[in-house]
């Protein structure tokens, strides 16, 4: 019998639970145990979510063993590289693990079109294309080796952004920086993910997260705090904690308001000493049911429960096999997309008898 407190790569998913799983919990400085932001969501019908892909994040994606096959879909919160700098790795290595299809990402416009997630795509694309144009021609691609980014209007209050087998997932406007940021709500089964990216508390949210099941909502530890762990004045430390960002009280001053099943705090920089003091704030607005999450957090969801585990994963995760069956087998190699190098690079090549270094469709 499994041990009912962790998750191990694998387990089955009953047909009318949502997963949420924590891929990154921490912030633009990485750490070993705090990958950026991310995080995925597994329907119980198979479908499969991203929504942020932050730096270091794509690691523990890659170690829960979802099929690459089934990676297509990520949902950006905003442009921030802690929120997407692991996009890179899920679309260029995509095609190599079994995509064929073209990886589809979402995100909201900006008050500038250069800051919107359009202007991101084309630029986005235009630095990927040496990584991309190299692989095209060693592998099946079929449709993989393309990315397609689907641009809605940020300042809506709410929209519907995708709606498809059952799913619907809205976006609505949050607090953070600049105009531009969106937060997401996961409808399917009668159950409902809502997640804030990055953002202080706003009406955005109340409104758009009434009885979630799960709402996940951003915080840093308080300001003081943070000055000290991290070596900054004071005053830039509550610029960056409560301006733009917001103290675990005012995360739980919107759980308070939208009355989650589970309230959900992450994006904090978490140490030993700081989880009381990270509570104690929290508590000054919000007595409810809250997890702290921490990476490889697993909640299953069903209408009649919500179990929490941490995963238990390898460090040296190799890719599982397609989702697919035989009957929809590997596209055919294209022989007019195989990149060759000048003739003078290639005449500088060192022959090794029993290796053959030619690139055959």
């Amino acid at each position: 019998m499994s041990d009912p407190n962790f998750f191990y790569p694998g387990e089955a998913l009953s047909p009318d639970t949502m997963r949420i799983t924590a891929l990154g919990t921490g912030m633009p400085f990485c750490r070993r145990a705090q990958k950026s932001p991310g995080w995925l969501v597994e329907l119980g019908n198979g479908d499969v979510f991203v929504f942020d892909l932050g730096t270091g994040s794509s690691a523990n994606l890659n170690a829960f063993g979802v099929p690459h096959s089934k990676l297509d879909k990520v949902f950006l919160t905003h442009l921030h590289v802690d929120h997407w700098g692991d996009l890179t790795s899920l679309y260029a290595l995509g095609m190599v693990r079994g995509r064929f299809e073209p990886l589809h990402v979402w995100g909201p416009s900006a008050k500038e079109e250069r800051l919107g997630t359009a202007a991101f795509g084309e630029a986005f694309q235009k630095m990927m294309a040496w990584d991309i144009e190299s692989r095209m021609g060693v592998v099946n691609t079929g449709e993989g080796h393309r990315i397609i980014f689907h641009e809605f209007d940020y300042a809506t209050p709410k929209k519907v952004v995708y709606e498809e087998n059952g799913v619907l997932i809205t976006a609505f406007p949050a607090l953070h920086c600049l105009d531009g940021p969106n937060s997401y709500r996961l409808d399917w089964n009668d159950l409902s993910f809502v997640f804030l990216g990055d953002g202080k508390p706003s009406q955005f949210i109340v409104e758009n997260g009434q009885n979630a099941d799960v709402l996940i909502h951003e915080a840093f530890v308080p300001a003081a705090a943070y000055a000290q762990k991290t070596h900054l004045p004071l005053q830039i430390a509550s610029n960056i904690a409560n301006g733009v960002h917001c103290p675990p009280r005012s995360a739980g001053k919107i759980f308070d308001l939208t009355k989650p099943r589970l309230a959900v705090l992450y994006h904090l920089m978490l140490s030993e000493d700081l989880m009381m003091p990270i509570m104690d704030d929290l508590r000054i607005t919000y007595d409810g049911p809250v997890v702290i999450a921490e990476d490889l957090l697993v909640i299953d969801v069903t209408k009649n429960d919500i179990r929490q585990r941490q995963a238990v994963l390898p460090d040296l995760a190799w890719p599982v096999p397609s989702h697919r069956d035989d009957s929809r087998p590997r596209p055919p190699m294209d022989p007019d997309m195989i990149a060759h190098l000048s003739p003078f690079l290639q005449e500088a090549e060192i022959k090794v008898e029993g290796v053959d270094t030619d690139i055959r469709t």
